[in-house]
């Protein structure tokens, strides 16, 4: 049963309600997020600070009873960003969802944005399913996560994969890297896709990228085969996972052996092996989706955590 949009009450949280409002969203986001689910209080605690700060935040009723949670970010870009919207399971599948997206529309519309934008993870059929039928569409920068133990990488015969450590961001870099950037998403979604990233993105993550080098955060490395460049890799330690973005040009074809090269590499980078369990290669879904002989190898995807960016432009 559909409700009657007139049972339906949008209220903005005030000051004394964001505890409530925060621990209903902690409670939501771990049993629909594996990811979240694995955050430590000190992420949770900034990633709380931060959605209060930037979003506009609201408690959805159906006749007076909390249903539902929203929020959105109105304040910078050409984006309304939702952060998230959640609907109790007991109110599932009365049209709360949609409900909510379009008011997040209306108030998108009101600021003059001309884009919806979210993150979805693709496990997740219903959300996805509802999207687009409201219009949305993938982006092209979800990224799957694909690892191997530490002890199951081996030698091989040969090796024309090298990896030439970046220290300073220069402004070629960040062209060559933007440019692979745009490619990857032209081949998902084409002219809007690249149209959201230029005026909302890829400046901020140039700058990510910038200050994280220079902070000594990443390790970042160009992806060179037989002396030709192909892409780039950046690399951080997180506890026993070495995790490492590989951004490969749209005409190198992602392969387990091009994998196996790297992992190669970097294992032998590894100086305290024994602290390490695995590493985790975070690749462009639509890539990893044509890895035909994934399952014949020691490489394993974990399609829970495959996450991505829709868009809608209003």
């Amino acid at each position: 049963m559909v409700v009657d949009n007139n049972q339906i009450e949008m209220k903005g949280v005030n000051l004394f309600q964001w505890r409530s409002f925060k621990k209903s969203w902690l409670k939501l986001l771990i049993s629909n997020d594996p990811e979240a689910a694995n955050y430590s209080s000190f992420m949770r605690f900034f990633m709380f600070l931060y959605i209060r700060i930037i979003a506009k935040n609201y408690f959805c009723y159906h006749n007076s009873i909390l249903a539902g949670l929203l929020s959105l970010r109105t304040k910078k870009g050409s984006d309304a960003f939702i952060f998230g919207v959640a609907v109790l399971p007991k109110f599932r599948k009365k049209g709360l969802g949609k409900y909510m997206m379009d008011f997040s529309e209306k108030r998108a519309k009101e600021a003059k944005k001309k884009f919806m934008a979210l993150a979805v993870l693709n496990s997740n059929e219903p959300a996805v399913n509802l999207y687009k039928k409201l219009g949305y569409k993938f982006v092209g920068l979800g990224v799957t996560p694909i690892s191997i133990s530490i002890d199951k990488i081996t030698k091989s015969k040969s090796n024309s994969i090298k990896l030439e450590t970046i220290l300073v961001y220069t402004d070629e870099y960040k062209d060559l890297f933007s440019n692979i950037f745009f490619n990857q998403i032209n081949a998902v979604s084409q002219t809007d896709g690249e149209e959201y990233v230029r005026e909302n993105s890829i400046d901020n993550y140039n700058k990510h990228i910038s200050k994280n080098i220079s902070k000594s955060k990443y390790q970042f490395f160009q992806v060179l085969n037989n002396d030709e460049e192909i892409g780039f890799l950046f690399c951080q330690n997180k506890r026993t996972t070495k995790s490492c973005r590989i951004d490969l040009h749209s005409k190198t074809i992602l392969t387990i052996e091009l994998l196996s090269y790297l992992a190669e590499i970097l294992k032998d980078m590894i100086e305290d092996k024994e602290n390490f369990e695995k590493l985790e290669f975070r690749v462009y879904r639509h890539q990893a989706d044509k890895l035909i002989d994934l399952h014949a190898s020691d490489f394993v995807r974990d399609s829970t955590l495959d996450k991505s960016l829709m868009i809608k432009k209003i």
